[in-house]
This record gives C-alpha cells, structure tokens and sequence, in this order.
C-alpha cells in the first residue's frame, strides 16, 4: 500500500528537490496534494513555482493548493537572497500549463484529512502557518494525522538569526501552536540537515544530459549574487529533501524523542527552538528529533530515484537544461 501524504512547501531550492524526490518515489508515495505558503519567496510564487515544479516530473494531476500570504502574527520575511528573486534560481522552468486548485490550501488541508480513509502524513518544508491555522479552524483533523514530519528549527545556533532556523523565525506562533497538538511529529532540525550538504562528489551520481537532473545540477551548483557559491564551497545543504528521504529510507536516519518549545517573544530569540536533547527538563517529548543521518547514501539513493523520473518521463520541451 502507498504512504499518502500532504507536502505543505514554499519553494526554495531545496523544497523542489523534495517535491522530485516525492514525485519520483510514486510506487512507495502518494501525493495526494500539494500545499503552498509564504516563506522562501511570497506565496503566490510558491504556488507558480510548485505548478512548475510538477510540471518538470511530469505530474500534472496533483493538486497545487495557494495558501497563507503571511505570518499569523508577524510581518513576513522572505530569503530571496539564498533562493534568488523567483525562489529556484539556477532553474530555467517554463511557465506552468494549469492554474492552482481553486480551494485555498488551509480549506484543502481540512478537506483532504476529513475525507481520507486512512490517516494522512503532512510534510511540512515550509513556516507552518497552513498547518497551525487548519488545526485551529477543524480541531478534528489531528486524529487524522499519522504524523506531520517538519523540517525546521535549530538544535543549536539559528540560520536566520543566531537563535533561530528560518521556517521557525517566519511564523514561531504557527509552530507553537504544531507542537502544542500532541500529534506525533518527527523533526529535522538544521544540525541534522546540515549533514545533507549536495557537495561536488555526492551530486556526482546525477547525469547532466538528463532533463530533470540537469535542473537539479543547475540549481545547485549556481553562484549567488556576488559569485559566492550557493552554500560556499562544500555544496548547499538540502535541508527539505530529509523529510522525503526518511518516509523513503528511515534506515538512514537516527533521532531521539524530546520535548521542543518555540519561542514566540519578539526580540533577538523571536523563533528559537529550545529542543531538550538530553532530557533536562520535566517536560514529556512532543516530537521525534533527528540527530544524525547517512548523507553518502541519501544522495546515492535519491540519485537513483531521480533517474527514473528522467526515465519514464518524455521531458517538456519547453524546460531548458
């Protein structure tokens, strides 16, 4: 039986790495649907880019949903200066064929989990603010949930802030509200994602001539604005595809259960992630955290996975490579 999933996303340059990978995994995996939300670019760029994104795969029937165009609480950032004005810089995608799904993602969300036979897993890539306002607006929904597996938050120091990793600093209150749920959830922190560098021997593995993998290899290996390469010299961490990767190959992967806070104070710790490795506190767990991963061979493994979108796929001729 296939693992249904939501994939809850704001592409950025790893996010459409975690989108191939899910899309590519089509005999272990269904997507049942795709949410977008503002966070690495705005949201109605999101949306275009995850249109664009499935149309690359090949995979015109998922569902692309547009979601929240802003924090619950806070102004919105953004990080057009990692992922470039359009959020997938290095990729040359056309135009997206289809529009979006008419229904606004949160809606979608909702629907989805109330209507599914068996209980849905949510991957979160992007700030949690679809999930957190769905929870709010349908309580119901979190017995549907199998878990939501989220990449975000920082065991030790911040990539948006010295405190605080970027998904968690764009929206804190949506993530206290997701771990306030009492849902089983599985964590990927950044001292976990930033074992999963795309260095120049771990992409090696990725043919060039093939459309979708030459999409992939442009994007990563892309200079930033100032020539500085994306990630600095030993390759950009690909911290969304973790989520994909550990529904795929939990092997790979080890973590403990720990009880995680978010703070939601404004001021220089505004989205930190206070996580309890070593059980401190009197708090009882509320998630799944990963610690240490096998990164050789999840590069190895989605390489493999990627092959076969270029494989069973004739590539849209109007994608460059």
């Amino acid at each position: 039986m296939k693992h249904p999933i939501l994939i809850d996303t704001d592409p950025g340059p790893d996010d459409a790495l975690a989108i191939l990978l899910a899309l590519s995994a089509r005999d272990t995996l269904d997507v049942i649907g795709i949410t977008t939300v503002a966070g690495n670019v705005p949201v109605a760029q999101t949306t275009l880019n995850a249109l664009r994104i499935c149309e690359l795969a090949g995979d015109l029937d998922v569902p692309v949903y547009a979601g929240c165009d802003r924090p619950i609480l806070r102004p919105l950032h953004t990080a057009e200066f990692i992922c470039g004005k359009d959020g997938l810089a290095g990729m040359e995608l056309a135009d997206a064929s289809r529009a979006p799904a008419a229904a606004h993602a949160v809606d979608s969300m909702i629907d989805h989990l109330r209507q599914s036979d068996v209980p849905l897993t949510l991957c979160a890539l992007g700030p949690l603010t679809n999930i957190a306002l769905a929870l709010r607006m349908a309580p119901d929904i979190a017995a549907k949930i199998d878990r939501l597996v989220i990449m975000g938050g920082a065991r030790d120091l911040g990539n948006m802030t010295a405190a605080a990793e970027f998904n968690f600093f764009v929206d804190p209150h949506a993530a206290a509200i997701v771990f306030d749920s009492a849902i089983p959830i599985t964590l990927f922190p950044l001292n976990a994602t930033y074992q999963a560098v795309a260095s120049a021997e771990r992409l090696g593995d990725l043919d060039g001539s093939a459309p979708v993998q030459a999409q992939v290899l442009s994007m990563l290996r892309r200079n930033r604005a100032g020539g500085a390469a994306l990630g600095g010299d030993k390759g950009h961490p690909m911290h969304d595809p973790c989520v994909i990767a550990y529904l795929l190959w939990p092997d790979l992967f080890e973590g403990h259960d720990c009880h995680v806070a978010i703070e939601t104070a404004e001021g220089p710790t505004v989205g930190r992630s206070t996580i309890d490795w070593w059980a401190r506190s009197q708090e009882p767990p509320n998630a799944h955290v990963i610690g240490a991963l096998d990164a050789d061979q999840m590069f190895a493994r989605v390489a493999v996975s990627l092959r076969s979108l270029d494989n069973r796929h004739e590539p849209d001729s109007k994608a460059k490579s």
